[in-house]
């Protein structure tokens, strides 16, 4: 069990804030899967009759979804692993199904925000019979209609990365990704904004080169192994959310666009001006239009 520094991250940030974090890592502890030879760490926790996938992003832990999970636990099982470090989004699927497969869960609703809404697609297009609903929050795929010429820039850009990534000091890492995520959060004004920042700053601090190696690596693995068709899913019953913002950053309108292209059986839902950061911006309207959807028959 980590040792927390509360007041290293968190000096600056109303106490009732950080006791809610407290309160969940002290009620929700990791559980461990080996996974060939692989340790995979998740949350399971809820109540209800039907279970529910969480799957973060980029920075690959779970406790990202931490107050979407309180309230959400009243209503589902709830399962969310934190990212373990491989080298494919293969690699990533086969470690959720055996956490599903450990705790006998047949089928789950998804949802994926950014990295995860990749991942997501990865299970629901290999994995259909094991998925009820997919919900895609903010993220892409490098099936056509995404311009190849930008994916594949993309993907330069993150090789390129990776061959200078293992020999920068973690310092100059972490300032990095550091500034990047302040970037994200800085452009948007909403409640509890020192809190997640601090959070962030917190999980920066936490992520290892070997993680963050492991991310960039299976973003490589899928714009170049990966390529998804309308008829993959043709004879699957399940349902599909899309949610966007219209003012995202990440990912450019091509990448939007492609997800919704690709499934377009898909709901959508377009928040406003809430940036790439929308599950943590507009927290409650985004637990709303999920459970709206999770609901619908």
């Amino acid at each position: 069990m980590r040792n927390y520094d509360y007041k290293k991250f968190y000096r600056n940030v109303p106490p009732d804030q950080v006791e809610k974090l407290r309160i969940f890592r002290s009620t929700h502890q990791y559980k461990h899967i080996t996974v060939d030879g692989i340790t995979c760490k998740y949350i399971s926790c809820g109540q209800g009759n039907e279970n529910l996938l969480l799957l973060t992003g980029g920075t690959g832990f779970s406790e990202d979804f931490f107050m979407h999970i309180m309230v959400l636990e009243n209503e589902y099982q709830i399962i969310c692993p934190s990212y373990q470090p491989v080298a494919t989004m293969q690699q990533l699927a086969d470690g959720i199904m055996k956490i599903l497969e450990a705790k006998n869960i047949h089928k789950v609703n998804v949802l994926g925000v950014s990295f995860g809404g990749i991942l997501a697609q990865v299970i629901v297009h290999k994995y259909p019979g094991k998925v009820n609903k997919m919900i895609l929050s903010h993220t892409t795929t490098t099936s056509p209609p995404v311009d190849r010429a930008i994916m594949l820039e993309r993907g330069k850009r993150v090789e390129k990365f990776l061959k200078i990534f293992p020999f920068l000091p973690i310092w100059l890492f972490r300032f990095m990704y550091k500034r990047q995520i302040t970037k994200l959060a800085d452009t948007i004004e909403f409640e509890e904004k020192e809190f997640w920042k601090a959070y962030l700053n917190e999980m920066i601090f936490y992520i290892t080169k070997e993680k963050q190696v492991s991310l960039y690596k299976c973003m490589v693995d899928f714009g170049q192994n990966y390529t998804f068709s309308r008829d993959d899913l043709v004879n699957w019953s399940g349902k599909i959310l899309i949610l966007e913002s219209d003012n995202d950053p990440t990912f450019n309108p091509f990448e939007q666009d492609a997800v919704k292209e690709l499934y377009p059986q898909a709901h959508v839902h377009t928040f406003k001006s809430s940036g790439h950061l929308t599950m943590i911006v507009k927290r409650e309207e985004f637990i709303s239009v999920v459970r709206s959807f999770l609901k619908e028959k």
